[in-house]
């Protein structure tokens, strides 16, 4: 371990002794990181180091393209599909087991990266998305179709893999190498994903266009490979390879026997349903509803994702400055579950379908969705410390592959509840659904908001010497 490497241990464990000394309705009120940050008591947080700069570009390269990667093939894999014969519900499927794939692998890969290292993960995951989604662009070549068929679902699931990798080991090196700055670094990461998925689809199709289907993905998967070169090249090691993972209980009972984990399980099963419920039918309902086209849909999406994108990294700032953030994740739910009951309108409300609701309801969505899933992981990752972990790798990977597990369970049980109600009913019943739902996460916020209030309030005066009066 390096000396640099020491010090964030060091560091980490003594917050960790501090708080643990303290009342624990205070430190429910701490956020992570350097108290000493915190508005009030010392100013905003430090600037980043060369180092830190270094890491956080690293990831968001990996962001950039892995948000591509999700959403490359939109355009174009269904009607290549069709042409061979493939239903709309096999090609459905093919997509919908990157997300079933990626909830199965997600916890084994919490217990593997502190083993394979945390840099060398991110690389590897990298790699392995590089040569999976070249082969991606093979297929065309298998004559059979099911056996073509049963290479897109293989293939698809290696790329979930390595998803997973990425995501894993990216949230790993923000828990440990950014303290103080937590929210802020996801904040980027997050602005950076949302630029690929919203990139992904326009440049896969243009690609298409271009030299047809292979190109698209030999594009991807080169530029997968060059960023997996470079951060194994330039990527500032985080912590080296452990000898062994540890025992998997005390980690498990730290996330099960904490409340305020089970509230951070809520929220973000609720925003990651509310991302992906609706694309079942979405497109139909506004195509009879209000006749938008599915290429003016994408407009309307692109809008909304843009947002998202712009506010992310002001949301990470603000979070990362207030010391109880679900003083802004309550509101920001209740902005989510304001956009839903917006889009279709819901049957509550006594308004006819518009564009302009749908475009208002999308994009208030968007930016509501942001100030309510960032602080997630930093609040997790803080409740399973205080539940009795240590800050150790071991625990901030098994925190991270946690959070994407339950995010993983909001992007299967999304589109499959989603599609069951707007068969029962329709699509306003499903975004009404969604509202209540984003409501019910939005009052347990509101409880824990308010429980961390009073603890602050209850907390003495602290003057400082430089501004004590004379």
């Amino acid at each position: 371990m390096t000396a640099e490497e020491g010090d964030h241990s060091e560091q980490s464990r003594l917050l960790s002794s501090a708080a643990d000394g303290q009342d624990s309705s205070y430190s429910a009120c701490s956020e992570p990181g350097d108290r000493a940050a915190q508005p009030g008591e010392g100013g905003p947080p430090a600037p980043l180091s060369r180092e830190q700069r270094l890491l956080l570009a690293c990831l968001c390269a990996g962001s950039l393209l892995g948000g591509c990667l999700v959403a490359l093939m939109i355009p174009f894999f269904p009607v290549e599909a069709a042409r061979r014969g493939v239903s709309e519900t096999v090609t459905g499927a093919v997509f919908s087991c990157f997300a079933a794939t990626q909830l199965l692998t997600y916890p084994a890969v919490g217990r593997a990266v502190p083993l394979l290292g945390v840099t060398r993960s991110y690389s590897a995951g990298l790699l392995l998305a590089a040569l999976s989604t070249a082969a991606f662009g093979l297929l065309p070549l298998i004559a059979d179709t099911t056996a073509f068929i049963a290479a897109c679902f293989v293939t698809r699931a290696v790329e979930a893999v390595a998803t997973c990798f990425i995501n894993t080991a990216s949230l790993t090196v923000v828990a440990h190498r950014f303290p103080g700055r937590t929210n802020t670094a996801i904040g980027t990461i997050e602005t950076m994903t949302g630029v690929g998925v919203s990139l992904g689809p326009a440049v896969g199709g243009g690609l298409y266009r271009l030299a047809g289907y292979g190109l698209p993905f030999y594009a991807l998967g080169g530029l997968l490979a060059a960023a997996a070169a470079v951060t194994g090249a330039l990527m500032p090691s985080v912590a080296p390879p452990e000898r062994r993972a540890g025992p998997l209980w005390p980690l498990v009972r730290a996330l099960i026997t904490t409340g305020e984990a089970w509230l951070c399980c809520l929220v973000l099963l609720a925003v990651s349903m509310n991302w992906t419920a609706i694309d079942p039918g979405i497109g139909p309902y506004v195509l009879s509803a209000v006749g938008v086209s599915p290429s003016e849909l994408g407009l309307f999406f692109l809008g909304a994702t843009g947002t998202f994108c712009v506010f992310s990294l002001a949301w990470g700032r603000l979070h990362d400055r207030v010391r109880n953030t679900y003083l802004l994740v309550t509101p920001c739910l209740l902005g989510a579950a304001g956009g839903l009951l917006l889009m279709a309108p819901s049957p509550l409300l006594p308004l006819p379908p518009s564009r302009w609701l749908l475009g208002v309801g999308m994009t208030l969505k968007e930016l509501c969705q942001g100030g309510a899933y960032i602080p997630i992981f930093s609040r997790l990752l803080m409740a399973c410390t205080r539940g009795g972990l240590d800050s150790s790798v071991h625990t901030q990977a098994f925190v991270s592959s946690a959070f994407w597990t339950v995010f993983s369970v909001g992007n299967v049980v999304g589109p499959t509840v989603g599609g069951a109600l707007i068969d029962r009913w329709s699509f306003p019943v499903l975004t009404t659904a969604l509202a209540g739902f984003s409501v019910l996460a939005a009052a347990a916020s509101g409880a824990q908001a308010l429980r961390i209030q009073l603890a602050l309030s209850r907390e003495p005066v602290v003057v400082r010497e430089t501004e004590a009066p004379p």
